[in-house]
């Protein structure tokens, strides 16, 4: 029985085999008409009709695809002023600052990016209406806690292009001249804007001009970025009021200065571990309070202003010495101011004035600005120490800097700063301790540049902050 069985198995296997390999022929005929097709379609596709159609919706659909940032922080501060024959002045002040950025990219060649800001204090505040007239002040809009108002902080765009080996870029619209070059190190923000803060530290409208030299002339990382801004306008409001009733909507007011500013900025050397930056300011029709009687004071000229610094960063200090030596950054700057008085006469709450910080004559000011930031104890944190001391005629533009104490780099006298960065989840949460010490010689660094600049003695002029603290503790969220 086992001899008849086996004979039909085996022919009924060749059978369906047979019959498997025909099906597999006919499978495979199928497959080589499928990709004959296939073939004719593909060829028939016009890759670069293609390729416009993507750039176009690409460029179509810029507007929806803006990458936003994140950046909060919320604080404790303590300030702290003793003053010169008058009750000492302290308080603390919980704020929250939210900075939201943004950027698109429509085309290779043009960049869009900006930010808006909020920085307020903790709940209602008394701020407006205590009679803080230059709180509004958008030099440091984002900058200085008041109300929840979300402002404009940073709106530019930029064209980039090549002139022969020079590659360029053109910039219009609202600067991102705060938080520049060394400030960056105790604000924990890796990327500084372009200013050298030492003397630049404020909000701008304007615009630059930026040309890469390094593959021109050889020198790691040099360009040249010539800047131009305006910090305050003569303009009128719309339905603004004078002394016969409604004037023109945005004339001239025939009162208060157009303040401009026209700057270079030249980064020398970077290759990585030494960075070089120089910068050289015009300054033209710097203002001052001009108080025709108690209750009538407007913005008058009272004359220019030059100045420049030059500025070293050192990233790594040593060649291979240490671990910790090679993870630490040091710097070093200086920086000039000189006025340019004119001879209008203003008045003051002493009478009438002339010139600039309290002088007829041109005068020089100095400062220097060093540091070092070191690992802190754990892996990952930051330790810095930062010390700058002023000359009596010093002046910076620093009203910007991200203090509550007023500007240290603006100080007539010696300042020192201690703070240390924790991160908890990377740099998405980080705590930040700080304390600044200001020890003033000279009032007057913060204000205007005629006769509220003047310096005076703060051992013998009654009502003179002699010295200044700020600490502070935060918690920044980025994403």
């Amino acid at each position: 029985m086992k001899k008849l069985i086996a004979p039909l198995l085996i022919g009924a296997a060749l059978s369906s085999a047979f019959g498997a390999d025909d099906s597999l022929k006919q499978e495979i005929e199928a497959l080589k008409v499928q990709m004959a097709e296939l073939k004719n379609a593909q060829s028939k596709i016009n890759i670069d009709a293609l390729k416009s159609q993507i750039s176009e919706i690409k460029a179509h659909d810029s507007g929806d695809n803006i990458k936003w940032t994140v950046d909060l922080r919320t604080a404790y501060d303590v300030v702290d002023y003793k003053m010169n024959g008058v009750q000492n002045q302290d308080n603390g002040i919980w704020t929250n600052k939210l900075i939201l950025g943004m950027a698109s990219q429509p085309a290779d060649n043009l960049i869009f990016r900006g930010s808006l800001g909020a920085y307020k204090a903790f709940g209602q505040s008394n701020m407006a209406t205590n009679g803080t007239m230059f709180q509004s002040f958008d030099w440091y809009g984002t900058q200085k806690p008041s109300d929840s108002t979300v402002k404009l902080r940073e709106a530019y765009f930029i064209y980039t292009g090549d002139m022969g080996d020079m590659p360029y870029a053109a910039s219009f619209g609202r600067r991102p001249s705060v938080d520049g070059f060394l400030a960056n190190l105790r604000n924990d923000n890796e990327s500084p804007a372009s200013p050298i803060s030492h003397n630049i530290n404020m909000e701008f409208d304007g615009a630059s001009f930026k040309f890469d030299m390094d593959k021109m002339t050889g020198i790691s990382g040099m360009y040249l970025k010539l800047c131009l801004g305006r910090g305050f306008s003569e303009t009128t409001g719309s339905y603004s009021m004078g002394a016969t009733g409604f004037s023109p909507s945005y004339s001239e007011d025939n009162q208060t200065p157009d303040m401009d500013l026209a700057g270079l900025i030249w980064q020398i050397y970077d290759n990585g571990q030494y960075k070089v930056m120089a910068n050289y300011f015009q300054a033209w029709n710097m203002m001052d309070i001009n108080m025709v009687s108690m209750t009538d004071y407007h913005f008058s000229d009272v004359g220019d202003l030059t100045g420049g610094s030059l500025a070293l960063q050192v990233n790594g200090i040593g060649d291979g010495i240490s671990d910790f030596l090679d993870d630490s950054i040091f710097f070093l700057s200086y920086a000039y101011s000189k006025t340019d008085p004119n001879d209008n006469v203003i008045g003051s709450s002493a009478g009438p004035a002339t010139g600039m910080l309290g002088s007829s004559d041109s005068e020089t000011g100095s400062s220097i600005y060093t540091g070092v930031q070191v690992p802190g104890i754990m892996k990952g944190q930051r330790l810095g120490v930062e010390y700058n001391h002023g000359s009596k005629y010093w002046r910076s533009f620093t009203y910007g800097e991200d203090t509550l104490v007023g500007s240290k780099l603006a100080a007539r006298g010696d300042a020192y700063e201690l703070y240390y960065i924790l991160p908890i989840v990377g740099k998405n949460l980080t705590a930040q301790l700080s304390y600044i010490y200001i020890d003033y010689d000279y009032t007057g660094s913060d204000t205007f540049f005629g006769w509220t600049g003047t310096p005076q003695d703060v051992d013998t002029t009654a009502g003179a902050v002699k010295t200044a603290q700020n600490i502070r503790a935060s918690l920044r969220y980025r994403y």
